[in-house]
């Protein structure tokens, strides 16, 4: 007779001391050790398989869940506009959470995830996240603070990117210039208003 899989209640038991101390470990947290323990006993253990996709980018019709890497890896991907494939932006170990920006916003899903490795999830559900704003509002506020302020990081690094890239691209933009241009290349800026082919 097969051994009976053990009961989620058992799981949960199994699983909740890590879930708190990742959650304390949280860049920007604002959890105290009992909001963490609180947190831990609304989430739910998943398990996922290698190459699962658990969230899909520009997903508008997702179950607001917020999840957590419990073990393993996962890959996030981003796809360009209008192009099918997409490019792993990173992956993500043991700790990172998933899913917050779409709670918090409720918006459409920023990136798809893909299980890298078999993973284990901790998911908090939309329910369970009410649950603990009207039993717990101060640890709610907590945890949403902690995610604005990692969302907030996230943000100041995407832009000090951007600015990089365009100073990047102006100091570039010179030569760029020159060698379509110049008179090495062999290419007339009046060409661009008549492109007559040559004899």
């Amino acid at each position: 007779m097969p051994a009976r899989p053990p009961s989620q209640q058992t799981v949960h038991a199994t699983w909740a001391p890590r879930i708190a101390q990742l959650l304390l470990r949280q860049p920007g947290h604002r959890l105290t050790a009992e909001d963490a323990v609180l947190i831990a006993n609304q989430m739910q253990v998943r398990w996922m398989q290698a190459g699962t996709r658990f969230i899909r980018q520009d997903d508008d019709t997702h179950d607001g869940t917020i999840l957590m890497l419990l073990y393993g890896e996962v890959s996030v991907e981003k796809a360009p506009l209008h192009q099918g494939d997409s490019l792993v932006v990173s992956i993500a170990k043991a700790g990172q959470m998933f899913g917050e920006m779409g709670v918090l916003l409720d918006a459409p899903r920023s990136a798809s995830c893909v299980a890298y490795s078999d993973v284990a999830l901790a998911e908090l559900s939309r329910e369970s996240l009410e649950r603990l704003v009207n039993e717990h509002p101060g640890t709610a506020a907590r945890l949403a603070l902690g995610i604005a302020s990692r969302l907030a990081e996230h943000l100041r690094d995407t832009s000090n990117k951007l600015s990089s890239m365009s100073r990047l691209v102006s100091a570039m933009h010179p030569a760029i210039r020159s060698q379509m241009l110049g008179p090495k290349s062999g290419f007339s800026p009046s060409q661009l208003d008549d492109p007559s082919l040559p004899d």
